[in-house]
């Protein structure tokens, strides 16, 4: 049976337009994003992927699921990579790929002995263009994401703790529909919102200080991503309102210039630009604007200065300028936004 899912019709017109005949994939991110089913952890199933199939090297246990839902994929009762280059030899591949950076230092030597050649980013490549079925469910991340913001604003207290906090909006995300972190919640208070990676302490929140928030939920596997920064209290800071004003405007500029043919290195560059001309905050923008997300919360394209990529329609991207001042706060204000021919369509509102 020739493969119906979208996905590994994708990956095939890749491997056709490349001229390789078939790839391997070892990597459980991979491996779930082409089969389109959720194995539980690393090593459970591999793919070999041919011009016309897809098959999948796996465990028994999950042979009645794969069966019913992923009839496009021929099942292999075995988890052995040598099983694979066996049957890769059994179809005669000549050109046959793997992609180094997403593959164990044994499989890959294994590959490389019996003539796989590595192909760097190519997986990645062919998951940059989001299919119409990916973008639904990425819509739906968000939008989960985006009204659990503003819930977790009428519920939130001083006195609760960050990892109180935390709690209470992630399982505002659960009664949404969110099926799950697409990473660990930030909740950050206070000073500790000057730390861009903070993990949640037991600080409690007091009156007219700052609240840091980084967060997202999967949705069918897909996550999204969102940051809001806000004032605790009836009236922020003057030093604070300034900065939350730059961080905001420099979000908005950077998610105007994204677009398609758009280097993704020149619109980081152009933030830190703005942030330059007003107030001289540049230093203290010390991380990429944003990253593309699917399955995984990081993947490529990129935007940071040594980006090398050009953003394409279809592509998901976060938008995500933020300053951080050490001992006093620190600012993100972020959106994940779908790149269109002409602009970008902000998805987390």
């Amino acid at each position: 049976m020739k493969c119906t899912d979208e996905k590994i019709k994708n990956l095939q017109a890749f491997l056709k337009r490349s001229g390789f005949d078939g790839c391997a994939v070892t990597d459980l991110d991979g491996v779930n994003f082409f089969s389109d089913f959720a194995f539980a952890g690393q090593g459970d199933a591999y793919l070999l992927i041919t011009l016309k199939k897809a098959y999948c090297f796996t465990k028994q246990m999950y042979a009645a699921d794969l069966k019913k839902k992923t009839p496009y994929l021929s099942l292999v009762d075995s988890l052995s990579f040598e099983d694979i280059v066996k049957k890769a030899k059994t179809l005669k591949l000549k050109n046959c790929v793997f992609a180094p950076e997403a593959t164990g230092y044994i499989p890959g030597v294994l590959f490389c002995k019996n003539g796989f050649k590595e192909a760097e980013r190519f997986i990645s490549a062919v998951k940059e263009l989001k299919t119409a079925s990916e973008l639904a469910r990425i819509k739906k991340a968000c939008a989960i994401s985006a009204k659990a913001y503003e819930l977790f604003r009428k519920k939130l207290k001083a006195g609760m703790t960050e990892l109180e906090a935390a709690a209470l909006l992630e399982n505002i995300m659960k009664t949404l529909g969110g099926e799950g972190l697409a990473f660990s919640t930030i909740m950050a208070f206070g000073p500790n919102g000057a730390n861009p990676h903070h993990i949640n302490s037991s600080r409690k929140l007091k009156a007219e200080e700052p609240v840091l928030m980084d967060y997202g939920c999967k949705y069918q596997g897909y996550c999204s991503d969102i940051t809001r920064t806000f004032w605790f209290g009836k009236k922020p800071s003057a030093e604070f309102a300034k900065a939350f004003d730059a961080v905001k405007a420099a979000h908005d500029l950077g998610v105007k210039l994204v677009k398609a043919g758009v280097k993704a290195s020149s619109v980081h560059n152009a933030v830190c630009d703005f942030f330059d001309a007003n107030g001289k905050l540049a230093k203290y923008f010390i991380h990429g604007l944003g990253h593309s997300l699917g399955t995984a919360i990081h993947e490529r394209p990129y935007l940071n200065p040594r980006s090398a990529e050009v953003l394409k329609t279809g592509n998901i991207v976060t938008v995500e300028p933020g300053v951080y001042f050490e001992g006093k706060f620190g600012i993100r204000y972020e959106n994940t936004v779908l790149v269109t021919e002409k602009s970008a369509k902000i998805l987390t509102k």
